[in-house]
Order: C-alpha cells, then sequence, then structure tokens
C-alpha cells in the first residue's frame, strides 16, 4: 500500500512539474546586423523548430514556406539593417534553438546575386 501512495505521489509531482513547462506561442523577429548600400532581396533559411508563420514589416513584400531543411524566407524591397521579418512559432522559449542561414541577397537595381557571407541575421525574442 505504501508504494501505491509514493507512485501515486510521484505521478503527481511530475505532472505538475510538466504544466509549469507548457509551450507559449509567440513571435521571434529575424533582423539584419548590416546591410549593403543597394540590397532588394535576401533569401534565409530558419532552422530548428517550426514556424507557424511569417510577417513583414512595413515596406517588405515577403513569401515563405518550409521543407526538411527550415522555413525559407524571402523579403523583398529596399532591404536595410534591422527587423526584416516576425516569425509566429509554437514555443518561445526556444528561441535560442532556431538557426538562420543567409542563402541568396540581390542587388536592387541590377538584381545581381551579392555574397551571402558578408550577411548576418539574427534571431531574437520580438521586442
Amino acid at each position: 500500500m505504501k508504494r501505491l501512495v509514493l507512485a501515486g505521489l510521484v505521478l503527481v509531482a511530475a505532472c505538475s512539474a510538466d504544466a509549469g513547462n507548457a509551450a507559449q506561442a509567440g513571435t521571434l523577429t529575424l533582423s539584419l546586423t548590416a546591410a549593403g548600400p543597394n540590397d532588394g532581396a535576401i533569401v534565409v533559411v530558419v532552422s530548428g523548430g517550426s514556424v507557424v508563420s511569417v510577417d513583414a514589416p512595413a515596406g517588405y513584400q515577403i513569401a515563405s514556406n518550409s521543407d526538411g531543411r527550415g522555413t525559407h524566407v524571402m523579403i523583398v524591397g529596399s532591404v536595410t539593417s534591422g527587423v526584416l521579418a516576425t516569425l509566429h512559432v509554437p514555443d518561445v522559449s526556444r528561441a535560442s534553438a532556431y538557426v538562420v542561414t543567409v542563402e541568396q541577397v540581390a542587388d536592387r537595381d541590377s538584381f545581381g546575386l551579392l555574397d551571402p557571407a558578408r550577411y548576418q541575421v539574427m534571431v531574437g525574442p520580438t521586442k
């Protein structure tokens, strides 16, 4: 009988501990740390967690899709340093698991491809 009571207490404690760690949906921000003088489009891949949807700030147009590599996001406009997009995610506590890779950057006038290694996009909590 004591073992049954002890097992029940352990089960109740485990359940109440899990309740405090429930996922909390929210938003994360994609931010470009340094832009070139004439950037017109950037394509990034967000991996490390699921993305429910993506929103663009005023002045940008955005398209996104997901596959086995992550969520591909294309941002078009007069690309400057700062916020590029807002990601809606199922659990903001997992923000540190997300990784952003810059795949392509294009010049606004010539549409020529620029060196993506010169660009860094960070993901973090929405402020």
